[in-house]
């Protein structure tokens, strides 16, 4: 691999000491007292799916910038970013800076883009400036120049204070292939998706390798546009999946009608809602359609933001058979596996180099209930 010519100038990579994956794996398990565990590891280069970059304007051109503390370091490539994305940034700088482009690009400032599998790749191009029904035409005629130079298909969309303009639609149809069978997912631009889709799907295998078919239920919290929901609902009898986000439960419902899938039940609550709902301690309209009483959960899955789950929702997790738990920060599990080890064992331990070139690392733990 040949180092990439803005590696310790940019800011987008850690320094090798720390983002080494041997010294990741060391630090982590000495960090958690394991000793038993598998590693996943795939690309360092060409992996992620998603990128946030800043625009620089100069002499009446714009550039690729990287924010670096306060200093905005300018770029003209990212061999961390999917090849698609690659492509598709030099070919976008080009169009910009071309004359008839000049209004369209005033006052942009920052760029955002998702990309899939799936020849799908969403921009968002985001502005000083109001926008206004030429910018749509604009952002058509860019859509169709891109699409004339690169095999993708292209969605735009315009930003500004308080507007948000989107040129055919603000989502795209991602396509993830699970034990040799196909699922498609919609990302909607904004919500959170897995930014390594390769390790992602390494990770939701795994999952699936490690527990076993259950004739009862499964609670997730924290489901996302049903990352993990989908291939597990063929475990289970029902699935029960919660997540406060309004744009990725949208995506969540419809994704099980694209897949198939009848045995899940998606519904929008907070940590803290879900266990007021389970526990019965708090009636929500938003589970009117959702009969309680008819659920046998036994296992229970979580896939939390970095700060991890805290001592409340660990105790709640306590009275689940079997706890899945996917953790992008190894501080935070610990803390949280200290109150889950009280009532549960680890059964199985993994983890996954979905952050190459960075000091972070992502973890698979299920644990069962202590008998």
């Amino acid at each position: 691999m040949s180092e990439c010519e803005y590696y310790g100038i940019c800011g987008g990579c850690a320094p090798k000491i720390e983002s080494n994956l041997e010294a990741k794996i060391k630090n982590a398990s000495e960090l958690l007292g394991l000793q038993i565990f598998e590693v996943f590891s795939l690309e360092s280069r060409g992996f992620r799916a998603r990128c946030e970059l800043g625009i620089f304007h100069e002499n009446s051109k714009l550039y690729l910038t990287m924010r670096k503390g306060k200093d905005f370091i300018k770029i003209t490539h990212c061999p961390n970013l999917l090849p698609s994305i690659q492509n598709t940034l030099k070919e976008l700088i080009f169009i910009l800076n071309q004359q008839e482009f000049s209004n369209f690009a005033h006052k942009l400032f920052a760029l955002e883009i998702l990309s899939t599998q799936n020849q799908e790749t969403l921009i968002t191009l985001i502005y000083h400036k109001s926008l206004t029904k030429d910018w749509e035409k604009m952002a058509l005629k860019l859509k169709n120049t891109l699409e004339a130079s690169l095999p993708l298909t292209f969605h735009i969309i315009g930003r500004s204070k308080g507007i948000k303009l989107a040129v055919k639609q603000d989502f795209i149809i991602e396509k993830l292939e699970i034990l040799n069978k196909t699922y498609f997912y919609r990302y909607d631009e904004g919500a959170f998706t897995q930014p390594n889709p390769k390790i992602n799907e390494k990770m939701i295998e795994w999952v699936l390798h490690n527990i076993k078919e259950s004739k009862g239920d499964l609670l997730e919290m924290y489901c996302g546009c049903g990352n993990f929901t989908l291939p597990l609902s063929q475990k289970f009898s029902k699935v029960l999946a919660t997540e406060i986000s309004k744009t990725s439960i949208k995506a969540a419902k419809f994704a099980t009608q694209t897949n198939q899938i009848s045995n899940i039940y998606f519904v929008r609550l907070s940590g803290l809602e879900c266990i007021e709902a389970i526990n019965k301690t708090r009636e929500f309209k938003r589970l009117r359609e959702i009969d309680l009483e008819n659920f046998n959960f036994q296992s229970v899955l979580v896939d939390p933001p970095r700060a991890g789950l805290g001592e409340n929702v660990c105790k709640f997790l306590s009275q689940f058979n079997q706890i899945i738990y996917i953790s992008c920060n190894i501080a935070s599990l610990k803390e949280d596996l200290e109150i889950l080890q009280k009532t549960h064992k680890i059964q199985k331990f993994a983890f996954f180099d979905q952050f190459p070139n960075t000091h972070h690392i992502e973890s698979g733990v299920i644990l069962n209930k202590i008998s």
